[in-house]
């Protein structure tokens, strides 16, 4: 009879602790989203070292419009070039293209902290690659629940390019966006 107490009893105080659990979130409004709503604790969304090794097939995944020209990975920075192909310049394409490699770099990989994205005009017979645009930008800049977003699939709003990540554009480009 003793041991159906003691059972009982762990297994009352084990449904009162989960319980107990489950409302934590609801009582700290740190842990909700920005619109107000409980964030996502648990996401199949994980992250990983992006290495030498492993960043082709990273970057294929993201499916990009521009062409890439050169990559490095090194300790802790992601360096990519991409160039632009055919001869009209989407804008939105190529800042939705600096987005997912940025939001690669610093939400899905453990050990990237800073990336540098430049994007060239297309090379002409007789001159070389020129830069339109240089982006760059630190891990520590965002928050971790904007980190989570981007882990989530949702793509870098063009704010976060402006706000939170350095930007920087030639007179080239000027020419060519508008």
């Amino acid at each position: 009879m003793k041991a159906f107490i003691r059972i009982g009893t762990a297994a009352a105080l084990a449904v009162a602790i989960s319980l107990l659990i489950s409302w934590v979130g609801e009582l700290d409004g740190s842990v909700l989203s920005p619109s107000g709503e409980p964030m996502t604790v648990f996401s199949d969304h994980t992250t990983g070292a992006l290495t030498p090794e492993t960043v082709v097939d990273a970057l294929v995944d993201l499916g990009l419009s521009a062409e890439i020209r050169r990559v490095s990975v090194r300790s802790s920075l992601l360096e990519i070039d991409l160039a632009l192909t055919g001869d009209q310049v989407d804008e939105a394409s190529v800042r939705a293209d600096m987005g997912a490699v940025a939001g690669l770099a610093l939400a899905r990989s453990d050990n990237i902290s800073r990336v540098f994205v430049r994007v060239l005009e297309p090379e002409r017979e007789g001159s070389g690659a020129k830069l339109l645009l240089a982006l760059s930008g630190a891990k520590s800049e965002f928050r971790s629940t904007e980190l989570q977003r981007l882990r989530d699939g949702e793509p870098m709003p063009d704010a976060w390019l402006e706000e939170k990540m350095r930007l920087t554009a030639t007179d080239r480009w000027r020419e060519l966006a508008h």
